[in-house]
């Protein structure tokens, strides 16, 4: 049963993503709802669970070291390369403390299955590109494909933590279900499975006729979340830094002015 509703899930994130192209200007930028946020999560594609822990462990993190640490899952981006679309997102946000480019961004596109951190390059030192590498392949892509996605950043935020402070992370970071003892948590009977099966078979039954009479009509409602128009396709060798905002002018809060030069690492699932 829980396979059934996995892939279940996939199915349906896969449609969403039909309908949903979002470019670096159109993601909703977390620091808007408060300096404490460090998730951008517009789709639901992790459960508020897992988002309440990242959020924590971030702050927990930026508390002890000072790196910012940004996750972001969307449903797609279009026909834009990861790398480009992470880097343009940091430039633009400016994550990182400023004059020390202490930031990290994960990065996760479900239609396109790719995982993505990008580093400033004052975290060159402490989180080298071959160390981002390990963590995606190593832990966070095997998770990804079990349909765990929560799970897998999650796992990857941990990782990250743990290489900023030698090794060592907060009691109240590993007992949680969202990563090391999730396990235990994931066990549903199987009526409750059966709903959750049904109400997804619904919701992806509905997706797809709105889709299909969206298309119909000239697809009036695609591009939402980007005005309208077409996602722009950034080249990381342009307008390097010059055009971005740098995370000011947020009313909830802002992030702290970094930059990068693309240091990270990639991957798909």
């Amino acid at each position: 049963m829980k396979r059934a509703v996995t892939y279940c899930l996939a199915i349906l994130w896969t449609v969403v993503a039909l309908a949903t192209d979002y470019t670096p200007s159109s993601v909703p930028n977390p620091k808007t709802q408060g300096q404490e946020f460090y998730v951008a999560n517009p789709d639901a594609i992790i459960a508020d669970s897992d988002e309440v822990w990242l959020n924590h462990c971030a702050s927990a993190l930026y508390a002890q070291t000072h790196v910012e640490m940004c996750v972001v899952a969307l449903s797609s981006i279009g026909d834009t390369d990861a790398f480009d679309f992470a880097y343009e997102l940091y430039q633009r946000w400016g994550i990182g403390r400023e004059g020390q480019n202490t930031g990290v961004l994960i990065l996760f596109v479900m239609d396109s299955h790719d995982i993505r951190i990008t580093t400033g390059v004052g975290m060159e030192g402490i989180l080298p590109d071959a160390r981002c590498s390990q963590i995606i392949h190593d832990d966070m892509i095997p998770a990804f494909r079990r349909g765990d996605f929560g799970g897998g950043l999650c796992l990857g935020a941990l990782r990250i933590y743990e290489t900023c402070t030698n090794g060592e992370a907060p009691e109240e970071l590993l007992n949680t279900k969202s990563v090391t003892n999730r396990g235990q948590y994931a066990e549903e009977d199987d009526a409750d499975g059966w709903v959750v099966f049904a109400a997804l078979a619904i919701i992806i039954f509905i997706v797809i006729i709105i889709i299909f009479f969206d298309k119909k009509g000239g697809g009036k409602s695609r591009g939402r979340h980007s005005g309208g128009g077409t996602p722009t396709i950034f080249t990381s060798g342009s307008d390097f830094g010059g055009s971005f905002s740098g995370g000011g002018g947020f009313s909830g809060g802002s992030w702290g002015g970094g930059s990068t030069f693309g240091g990270g690492a990639g991957g798909k699932w």
